[in-house]
């Protein structure tokens, strides 16, 4: 958009022409003895009694003339006005930018630059208990919708004037607020740049939720899994900026996320570090044996009832052959279809209303777990498996989708492949994790390459004695090439 205008009725015309039709648009004219001027707000952003006291009032009790536009401009932030949050903007465009931002735009006669004045008050959410991070003993508080009160959270857990907050507003039609944080000391600068280069490339007319901008973040290999994280705590992003990774906050959005994210980074959580560590170490490798369990488990039971029963003990089998004897599908139909209704109910009690949500459950219940087996639909040993890798698959639940679909193609691979199928899938499995790098660090690491001194808090977690010795940056883990 153009320019503003030294004549002040063509700016002022301009904002009432470009905001016809707006009742939430605000528009005052003020006179004073340096001239006309007129103040311009959205209603529900701006709290109207700072408006009053710091801005309005302050400008109608100041008597003083002065010889420029240019000197009450100059005024008007150093003596007039008592905001603290101020800035100039010199287009249409930048002053609508921070009016939808909740600031105050002042334009004065004569002048082509306007002021603008932080004066916010719109509703914000309190920051409660996180509703998908949930932990025992750790922190109650979480990030919110508004991007000024998350910096200020992420700023209340790091006070270091290293931790950068960077903000840039995104999109073409409606610009989005979006702050990049790191921490200067500890992250690599090029990993910096080239989030910031990838957020700059994002070509959108306005930015709604993260989810927008994760596929920019994320790597270009074709992989389940995504190499960027997410998190709605800022006890957990602090600890991750502290490691040397890069965060983005977009406003309208309470989930953060950050990068290099690491395989290794699913199986910890903060309760992690307030247990004692041989609880801890032992809930780590129970998180890996769940990921083993919900990945792999509904296959092999698929390819050795299918192929190689021998593997199986007589009276297991016995019992199992008695079961699926009654059903009308194989197994390899019996397990996907059983697995896809499962996953349908799940999405239905996460999308119907909370107090409807509950009836999902027992319906599931009534008719997957009684109704089926007793009509023959369903064997009670295939019932048990997908009970038994639903409950894993919570276990490690930010690889939750992920798993969902690969456990659906491990059936299939086990259904016409048996075990040896089954190992081939698993090979090419780890060879793709393997071969994730995101900004040049190794998805598969501290594990592979292997990091000696990090595997303290990878498959175990070590004391504190000892953790808190230990320096850790991803940009220092082995085989990292940040000029990939």
């Amino acid at each position: 958009m153009s320019n503003l205008f030294d004549d002040y009725e063509l700016n002022l015309l301009t904002f009432k022409d470009d905001f016809k039709d707006s009742s939430d648009f605000l528009l005052k004219e003020l006179q004073c003895k340096n001239g006309k001027m007129f103040l311009a707000c959205m209603d529900g952003l701006v709290n109207s009694l700072l408006l009053g006291q710091m801005i309005v009032e302050p400008i109608c009790d100041f008597d003083k003339k002065c010889e420029t536009p240019r000197e009450y401009l100059e005024l008007l932030q150093t003596q007039i006005v008592r905001c603290p949050e101020q800035n100039e903007v010199t287009t249409f465009d930048d002053a609508y930018y921070y009016l939808m931002s909740g600031f105050a735009v002042v334009v004065v006669e004569e002048c082509s630059t306007a002021l603008v004045f932080g004066v916010q008050g719109w509703n914000r959410r309190n920051t409660d208990e996180p509703s998908t991070e949930a932990n025992v003993k750790g922190a109650k508080e979480c990030f919110v919708e508004t991007l000024n009160d998350n910096k200020a959270l992420l700023r209340k857990r790091l006070k270091t004037y290293h931790l950068k907050q960077k903000q840039l507003s995104l999109g073409s039609s409606a610009r989005t607020p979006v702050a990049i944080c790191y921490i200067d000391n500890r992250a690599d600068m090029a990993m910096v740049d080239e989030v910031e280069k990838r957020l700059k490339g994002a070509n959108f007319n306005t930015v709604l939720d993260y989810g927008e901008l994760l596929p920019f973040l994320d790597t270009d290999i074709k992989s389940f899994f995504s190499c960027v994280g997410s998190t709605e705590r800022p006890d957990v992003l602090a600890s991750k900026l502290l490691e040397g990774r890069v965060a983005v906050m977009v406003e309208g959005t309470p989930f953060v996320m950050y990068t290099p994210y690491l395989f290794s980074d699913s199986f910890s959580s903060l309760d992690d570090y307030d247990n004692p560590p041989f609880y801890s170490s032992f809930m780590r490798l129970l998180k890996y044996g769940a990921f083993i369990v919900s990945v792999f488990l509904p296959g092999l039971f698929v390819a050795v009832g299918t192929f190689h029963q021998e593997l199986i003990p007589s009276n297991l089998l016995f019992l199992i052959a008695e079961n699926e004897a009654t059903t009308p599908f194989t197994l390899t139909v019996e397990a996907v279809f059983v697995h896809l209704l499962y996953e349908i109910m799940r999405e239905a009690g996460l999308r119907l209303p909370e107090s409807i949500g509950h009836a999902i459950s027992i319906i599931g219940a009534i008719v997957i777990g009684d109704a089926a087996v007793s009509a023959g639909l369903i064997g009670a040993p295939m019932l048990i498996v997908v009970a038994g890798t639903a409950i894993s698959s919570y276990v490690v639940y930010p690889l939750y989708e992920s798993m969902a679909l690969i456990r659906i193609l491990f059936i299939i691979v086990g259904g016409l492949f048996g075990i040896y199928g089954l190992m081939l899938g698993a090979a090419m499995l780890f060879c793709n994790i393997c071969a994730l790098n995101p900004y040049g660090v190794p998805y598969s690491s501290p594990l592979s390459p292997l990091t000696k001194k990090s595997l303290i808090d990878v498959l175990f977690r070590g004391g504190w004695r000892k953790l808190a010795k230990r320096k850790v940056r991803v940009n220092h883990l082995e085989g990292v090439s940040l000029d990939d």
